[in-house]
């Protein structure tokens, strides 16, 4: 073998660069102060080689797949023979950081043996404020870039161990929870300390020559697994269109739409047709764009293998710039996420009918998530206090069982609700009601999964704001072979008696104490046709209060027979 390389030493350095990756994760877990971090999970790591390629990533936040080695390919291009032991970098720049929106902050730290450059290790996490208009930073309505906060153009943090004071006091009067903050960047920092030193530890027992051999071994076999499974697949070209429900400015919806050619063990996902950027924050960038992709392309090889470079090395995706998939500086892109599953269901629809058993029907398609900020009066004195979280919803069923209930998105990944006890405990908010929404799954003979009813009481009466991302408000997840269309995500607040609906795309709206705040996340799309569902599993689903005994006699004809 090359270099002294074996079967056996590639097996144990391509599971040790795993395992570094998921220390990193638990140390972040451990140390990091907000709750979207240690709770919800919406942060990720991975370990890098010298090139910039990604070796190892945790599972974590599935729209981080095409970013992390995006942000450590841009400390390479703007750094180059400029980075030194002890050196740290921050960037968030959706356009050439490889960023996704400017609340996603990439801690990127080299590793050195012996004064040469040998890797990387980096992490992103969702920053709960990166400064801006409005409160946690995430607005749906901005018209440029710089309404939505600071962006950190690839700026070194540490040099040569040295910290940068005047980046960190300028983050610091801008964030507005800085001690928060604090504690957060400090947790990326732990873990990229770890994952220096097991690095080290690695190359310190087998020597770089052996790693980097070990690393391209792996990253080959991954590509060859990758290409082997895309082979299996029948060729052709194939179309998809979704729709943003609204821009937000017009309220016209927004085409995203993607030509795929598969070719072989090659794959190409072309979104020309898509519709301009946005005059709002619905924009997504490339990097962004090529990531959602990547979830994708996970989805139909090997969802549960290891993430690496070589899984990647088999597509390509087009898109113009300028384009809603393709914005350019200085279009905003807080609502990034919203565009990216838009383009994943897209190009899932595309490829629903050629691989039947690897795609279900549409899922709720949206983080369905509320951002929460402002001033707890209960306190003596009143305390500034900040709640962020998606939602979970309904998937889609498969032509062989209903689809799950409660899950997140399709670009969240491995994230989680907060627990009751954490939102109670931090924040001025009763949760009132937290329960399966009833008859959200969509009808089919195997049915949708179902979505959730999140309800909250504000207890404070101090200035208090909220923040609402519901896609799939207008345009619900969609059945597949007969089955029918889940229900449509909505937000709405209760005021004095009044309910005032359709705030699934607001930004900053001022709450008052009393108000009863409620997000219901939509269903899951049905698979074949409803009449043909068991009579058993209907019983069931009433029996349960999944489906109310008016839908199941309306939709499925249950006790209408003789």
């Amino acid at each position: 073998m090359a270099r002294g390389r074996d079967l056996v030493t590639t097996e144990v350095v391509s599971n040790y660069l795993v395992a570094v990756a998921d220390e990193m994760k638990r140390t972040v877990v451990r140390t990091a102060m907000s709750p979207v971090i240690y709770e919800v999970l919406d942060f990720s790591t991975g370990v890098f080689d010298r090139r910039g390629r990604l070796v190892a990533q945790t599972a974590g936040l599935a729209i981080f797949l095409g970013t992390l080695d995006w942000a450590v390919q841009a400390v390479l291009k703007k750094f180059g023979d400029d980075l030194h032991p002890g050196d740290v970098i921050l960037t968030n720049d959706p356009y050439e950081g490889g960023g996704t929106h400017l609340n996603d902050v990439s801690v990127v730290a080299p590793v050195f043996d012996a004064g040469r450059l040998r890797g990387f290790v980096a992490s992103r996490a969702h920053w709960m404020d990166i400064g801006g208009q409005v409160p946690l930073s995430v607005m749906t309505n901005a018209t440029e870039i710089h309404q939505e906060g600071l962006l950190l153009p690839v700026v070194k943090a540490y040099e040569r161990g040295r910290p940068n004071r005047q980046l960190i006091d300028t983050l610091t009067a801008n964030i507005r929870q800085p001690e928060t903050w604090k504690g957060d960047f400090g947790a990326q920092l732990a873990a990229c300390h770890v994952g220096r030193r097991r690095l080290a530890e690695l190359l310190a027992r087998y020597g770089p020559e052996v790693v980097e051999d070990c690393i391209d071994a792996t990253l080959d076999a991954t590509e060859r697994l990758t290409r082997e499974r895309l082979e299996a697949m029948p060729d052709g070209r194939y179309r998809g269109v979704d729709f943003l429900d609204s821009d937000t400015v017009t309220g016209s919806p927004v085409r995203v739409e993607v030509a795929i050619e598969k070719s072989g063990a090659d794959v190409t996902l072309d979104f020309t047709g898509s519709a301009p950027a946005t005059k709002s924050s619905y924009n997504l960038t490339y990097c962004g764009l090529v990531s959602g992709c990547r979830v994708l392309l996970r989805a139909i090889t090997d969802p549960h293998g290891p993430t690496n470079d070589g899984c990647f090395r088999p597509l390509t995706v087009k898109a113009p710039p300028g384009t809603v998939v393709n914005a350019t500086k200085p279009s905003p892109v807080a609502m990034y996420g919203e565009v990216a599953r838009r383009a994943i269901d897209a190009a899932w629809r595309a490829l629903s009918e050629v691989i039947p058993q690897g795609l279900p029907a549409g899922h709720f398609g949206t983080i369905c998530g509320q951002c929460m900020a402002g001033w707890d009066d209960r306190l003596a004195p009143s305390r500034y206090t900040s709640f962020s979280a998606p939602n979970g919803g309904g998937w889609g069923a498969t032509p062989d069982r209903d689809g799950e209930s409660a899950l997140v998105c399709v670009s969240n990944g491995d994230t989680r609700n907060t627990p009751v006890e954490i939102i109670e405990a931090r924040n001025p908010l009763m949760v009132t009601r937290y329960e399966l929404r009833t008859d959200s799954g969509g009808p089919g003979k195997y049915r949708g999964g179902l979505g959730t009813t999140l309800e909250f009481l504000v207890e404070t009466g101090g200035q208090y704001a909220a923040t609402f991302a519901a896609g799939r408000a207008e345009r619900a997840a969609f059945g597949l072979h007969g089955g029918r269309d889940g229900v449509t995500n909505r937000v709405t607040v209760t005021r004095d008696g009044k309910t005032i609906a359709g705030l699934g795309r607001s930004t900053a709206f001022l709450l008052e104490k009393g108000d009863l705040v409620t997000v219901e996340s939509g269903g899951g799309g049905g698979w074949g046709d409803p009449r043909e569902r068991d009579p058993r599993a209907i019983a069931e689903d009433v029996r349960l209060g999944y489906v109310s005994p008016e839908a199941a006699a309306g939709d499925y004809e249950w006790g209408t027979g003789p």
